[in-house]
């Protein structure tokens, strides 16, 4: 029982990995917007990362978060998580919802689902379960094999 209970564990743990990794952020095409609820990540120019700094912080390149409105070309995110010009991100702990000036928005870019990560998730999480049933398997199953104990079979 312990034994199926990890490895059920170690495949949703490596599910929540994969599922991670089938999603990817593309531009937005030229005369395109996103849609309200969709998953974005702002660019800022270099004036758009000094004039955001007072609700963002200072360097914050871009910002991710779910686009709650599009007044007259600017932007209203509700933001999760930034990027700095270190190239690190982090979580957001400020105002959730921020609007972006449409002059200091570099781009848009819209989560979307990568059909060609998502195949490799599949392949991956397929030969995931069948490396963890074949590792119960040969180690007796779930009910154990010759050597758990007990009365063997009559011949």
């Amino acid at each position: 029982m312990v034994r199926r209970r990890r490895a059920i564990g170690v495949l949703l743990g490596i599910l929540m990995c994969l599922n991670t990794a089938c999603y990817a952020f593309v531009p937005v095409s030229t005369g395109a917007a996103p849609k309200v609820g969709d998953q974005v990540r702002v660019r800022l120019t270099p004036d758009g990362t000094a004039g955001m700094a007072a609700q963002l912080g200072p360097g914050v390149t871009s910002a991710e978060g779910t686009l709650q409105a599009a007044p007259g070309g600017d932007l209203v995110v509700g933001v999760v998580s930034v990027r700095l010009t270190e190239d690190i991100d982090r979580s957001w702990n400020g105002e959730n919802v921020t609007t972006f000036p449409a002059r200091y928005v570099a781009g848009v870019d819209v989560r979307t689902l990568d059909a060609s990560k998502t195949r490799v998730a599949a392949i991956g999480g397929g030969l995931a379960i069948l490396a963890i049933f074949a590792l119960a398997l040969g180690t007796g199953g779930v009910h154990g094999g010759p050597d758990a104990g007990g009365t063997p079979p009559p011949p």
